[in-house]
């Protein structure tokens, strides 16, 4: 675990940005209560939430009990994101809005428990390790995106509580003080203005610390075309890649070339993702590979096979370039 003056960083996860003063042991008990109860929790919450039928009493719920976890952990941007929806659902006027946002919310909520999950079972104590600047650049992203969040809502003292909380962990960005200065004296049609360009930079420093190291193969199986053309499109800046509709394919692929990593759908016909990960997994040559599943099926049990499978990551379709490009370049770099 990376220590600093003002976080830790918990067990190789990024994001989970742990205070000093925290007991370390009773925050592993709440990463390892994350890990078990988020999985049923985000199906609850889209099950209840439904177009057709939306349960507010239900939603609310689940979204406090969502809520609670979240700031046991620490993950103060999704944190906000939650409370966000869930303000926004029970107002008719932004229940577009809470609908907007849901299934990001829910897909990076996934993501981060996968991630948490993988950390808990490496039996890693965290001593040592750096977290990425790429991963580092990501996080901040997003938590720019939720102070602009905060903006759009009004809620500028919250605004001003988590901007204070960033500049502390990016002492070398001069703009955040600059920002820090604006929302002080009130001036908030140029505090949102620095926010956004703040946004921009760092999402298109994602790009550019992922690197363009086309050396790097990314294997990518789908059988609808559309994805295939998405990842190829989000990607094809940075790696070379290999876009095949079928596990078969994909076999017949590795006979003959070496992926750096392995990019899968799950639900396909004739075979599906998971088995096709487990014979890649049974090769010796790449049962280190990193193999993320991108999937539109998010349901407890596809996450508990896909963690048996020893995957890196899961990423619920559908997603966005910046995030998938995020999630490969944290294995590729």
């Amino acid at each position: 675990m990376k220590t600093d003056n003002t976080v830790r960083y918990y067990n190789y996860i990024p994001g989970l940005w742990v205070p000093n003063t925290a007991k370390y042991d009773q925050t592993d008990s709440d990463i390892n209560e994350f890990i078990d109860t988020v999985p049923q929790l985000t199906e609850t919450i889209e099950n209840t939430f439904a177009e057709v039928m939306f349960k507010e009493v239900l939603f609310t719920d689940a979204m406090d009990k969502m809520l609670t976890l979240l700031e046991k952990v620490y993950a103060s941007g999704l944190e906000s994101d939650a409370k966000r929806i869930r303000d926004s659902a029970i107002d008719d006027s932004k229940i577009a809005v809470a609908r907007k946002m849901l299934k990001p919310f829910i897909t990076e909520i996934l993501s981060l428990s996968v991630r948490m999950q993988k950390a808990q079972n490496s039996g890693k104590s965290g001593a040592g390790r750096n977290v990425s600047k790429i991963e580092l650049h990501a996080e901040m992203a997003r938590n720019i995106l939720t102070v602009c969040n905060y903006f759009a809502d009004g809620e500028f003292e919250k605004a001003n509580v988590m901007i204070k909380g960033l500049s502390e962990h990016d002492s070398e960005e001069p703009a955040y003080f600059k920002l820090i200065n604006l929302i002080t004296a009130k001036k908030y049609t140029e505090a949102i203005k620095t926010i956004n360009e703040l946004r921009e930079k760092h999402i298109e420093a994602i790009a550019n610390l992922a690197g363009s190291d086309f050396t790097k193969i990314v294997l990518t199986v789908d059988d609808m075309p559309e994805m295939l053309s998405f990842v190829n499109n989000a990607l094809k800046n940075n790696y070379k890649i290999i876009a095949v509709p079928s596990a078969k394919a994909a076999l017949n692929v590795i006979k003959t070339q070496k992926p750096d990593l392995f990019l899968l759908d799950i639900d396909m016909p004739e075979m599906d993702g998971f088995e096709l990960a487990g014979i890649i997994r049974s090769n010796e040559e790449f049962e280190k590979t990193p193999l993320v599943f991108l999937t539109g099926n998010s349901t407890r049990d596809h996450i508990t096979v896909a963690m048996a499978l020893n995957c890196n990551d899961f990423i619920v379709k559908p997603t966005t370039y910046e995030y998938l490009l995020t999630i490969v370049g944290k294995y590729l770099g």
